[in-house]
């Protein structure tokens, strides 16, 4: 069952890579790259897991940082793209890095250490509510259907890694 919704968690990441693609009025190349990245990341997660969860975890860990300094507020020649959606974007990235750790196998951090589980459940029901509280803020429908893609889909993974 959970390969299933894990195969259904890719549909809504990648109506939400499309969503930023089609938007032709901002162009937004770090959102688009940071929105197939993750499409990547659970695309070999599904079906192929050629790529250890590791090293997607650290790739869009990295990611998330590059597009938290590339977006950051006081540039002079950003694009106008939306605070929160960055906020979104890069959050996204965290916890599918997250998600992506956390059904690599191992659902502890250590033998000794916490359980990975409930930090992965506070995460996602966070990005969740971002994701609602998003979603209603944005005027554009592109950025409305991005939202609600990417929130979509760290439900369904999340729902897989249970």
């Amino acid at each position: 069952m959970s390969e299933i919704l894990h195969a259904w968690a890719v549909a809504p990441a990648a109506v939400g890579a499309c969503c930023l693609a089609a938007d032709r009025a901002r162009v937004r190349p770090p959102e688009v790259v940071a929105s197939v990245l993750m499409l990547l990341a659970m695309m070999d997660a599904a079906v192929s897991g050629i790529v250890a969860p590791v090293y997607w975890t650290a790739l869009l860990l990295i990611a998330a940082l590059a597009l938290a300094v590339r977006r950051r507020p006081r540039q002079r020649r950003a694009p106008r793209v939306p605070a929160l959606m960055t906020v979104h974007t890069t959050l996204g990235m965290v916890v599918m890095a997250g998600l992506q750790l956390g059904m690599g196998g191992h659902t502890t951090a250590h033998a000794h250490g916490p359980a990975l589980a409930p930090v992965l459940i506070g995460a996602v029901v966070g990005y969740i509510g971002l994701s609602a509280l998003a979603a209603r803020r944005m005027p554009a429908r592109l950025d409305r259907a991005q939202i609600a893609a990417m929130g979509a889909s760290v439900l369904l993974m999340a729902a897989a890694s249970v």
